[in-house]
């Protein structure tokens, strides 16, 4: 078995230091590339989300004048301003909230239409 000279040797080492700074750079470029796709996979569902949320306030918002609206001849009632939004809600789909929202405000609307059908003295 003949030793290669230190020249060699020295070649030989930085080669495979080469080859493996070559391949931890390549599994670097595969990495940033899929960490890019799902950041903008990310990026993606907040637009949406960003969305969603301002169609659910505004639907909010607009139950919440016309429940005002619905109450306005009921001196004895005191209507504060539109509540804070509980951030401690279970997890569900935007379109159960604002489903129940509707059917509150509906409830609501037939409450007052039966009260309104007995007459006060």
């Amino acid at each position: 078995m003949s030793e290669l000279p230190a020249s060699e040797r020295y070649r030989e080492i930085a080669g495979w230091a080469t080859d493996a700074i070559e391949r931890m750079r390549e599994a670097d470029r595969e990495r940033a590339t899929e960490l890019e796709r799902e950041l903008a996979a990310i990026e993606q569902r907040m637009a949406q989300l960003a969305v969603q949320e301002r169609v659910v306030r505004m639907g909010v918002q607009l139950h919440w004048e016309a429940a005002v609206e619905a109450l306005w001849n009921e001196r004895w009632l005191t209507i504060g301003p539109l509540p804070k939004p509980d951030e401690r809600v279970p997890e569900g789909s935007h379109l159960h909230f604002d489903a129940e929202v509707g059917r509150t405000y509906h409830a609501l609307e037939e409450s007052l239409s039966k009260r309104s059908l007995i007459r006060r003295r």
